[in-house]
């Protein structure tokens, strides 16, 4: 407490000096026996009460603690400065003439973007108050945990969660597919890529919801393909060889443009052929001068709509000349049925 001692000290010293006047002044008038003991006790009551009346009371309420300050000074405000009580930022005064009261401002916790800040405000202040003083910026879908409006306590939690939606992109590759082209001008078995296959791209939109900066839910929402892939082109090598039907090749040696006839021992009663096998599917009569017997042929049509297989170079035949083949079939009808047609003949390795 700033206490005016200077002024005290000329107060009494006025006050003790007017005192001793007057106790000499009224030994005098005792002495004396004159009138004027009652203006000289006059004087000195005027002094006295000069000095009390300088004096004043200030009563302060702060919060629920009471305090009774005594002082010279003349008004609250200064009288409060005197007592050195702190006033804070948002603390609240109110003067009146005697009474001093102070309402401290309270103190509530702001969570805001994942940081949880002390804010102090005045005990009159609302939600939104505390909010403005942490810097809150509102966003449309924000979800506050009071009312903006509802009156702050002390110790009060209040968290804005932030709800934001947008749209989330991935992307993925897209395999690029495989042309094989047969090049009959290229060893066998080797393979030549002509052209180098890359991968497209694919887009994927996603709708998203975060809350705080995390994804909560995710949807696909589109897709686009933002580059189309480059098929790799590979030319396999078919020199010498011949593709069968179910995908794999044989080797030759030549190929013969033949014509081809149908034979069938169905109704004869010798079945052995010219090196003494029975007859079957798969074996076929041949000119030995064109093709030797016992060799492993493969017989098609040449544009591929008709495949006979693979077939063993078994019998001959009196009309059975040159380029012309007699191909068995285990029944007459198959062989009326197959007529006359021509063909490609492979000389298997």
């Amino acid at each position: 407490m700033r206490f005016r001692w200077r002024q005290f000290r000329q107060t009494l010293v006025r006050a003790k000096t007017w005192c001793a006047v007057f106790t000499r002044s009224l030994r005098h008038a005792v002495t004396r026996r004159i009138v004027l003991a009652p203006l000289f006790l006059i004087i000195s009551l005027g002094v006295y009460s000069r000095y009390v009346t300088e004096f004043n009371v200030f009563f302060i309420m702060d919060q629920s603690r009471f305090t009774v300050h005594r002082t010279y000074a003349q008004d609250a405000g200064e009288a409060l400065a005197e007592t050195g009580i702190y006033v804070g930022q948002y603390d609240s005064v109110m003067l009146n003439a005697s009474e001093i009261s102070i309402y401290r401002a309270a103190q509530v916790f702001v969570s805001l973007d994942g940081v949880t800040v002390p804010i102090n405000c005045p005990q009159d202040g609302s939600v939104m108050d505390a909010l403005q003083k942490a810097g809150y910026v509102s966003k449309e879908n924000d979800i506050l945990s009071h009312n903006p409006a509802a009156p702050i306590t002390e110790g009060m939690q209040i968290t804005v969660t932030r709800i934001e939606f947008r749209t989330g992109y991935e992307y993925e590759e897209i395999p690029f597919g495989e042309v094989i082209n047969e090049n009959p001008y290229i060893n066998y078995g080797t393979s030549v890529v002509i052209t180098e296959g890359e991968p497209g791209l694919r887009e994927l939109a996603y709708s998203e919801t975060l809350r705080d900066g995390v994804v909560i839910s995710r949807k696909l929402s589109g897709e686009r393909v933002t580059k189309e892939p480059v098929a790799q082109v590979t030319e396999l090598g078919t020199e010498n060889t011949v593709k069968l039907p179910d995908g794999t090749y044989l080797s030759y040696t030549k190929r013969l443009e033949v014509e081809c006839t149908a034979y069938t021992t169905e109704r004869q009663i010798n079945k052995i052929n010219a090196i003494g096998n029975v007859a079957r599917t798969g074996t076929i009569a041949v000119d030995p001068r064109v093709i030797p017997l016992r060799s492993k042929v493969y017989v098609a049509a040449r544009n591929g709509a008709w495949v006979y297989g693979v077939a063993t170079c078994e019998d001959t035949g009196g009309s059975i000349k040159g380029n012309i083949i007699d191909l068995y079939f285990n029944t007459y009808d198959e062989c009326i049925q197959f007529g006359r047609r021509k063909a490609y003949l492979y000389i298997l390795e």
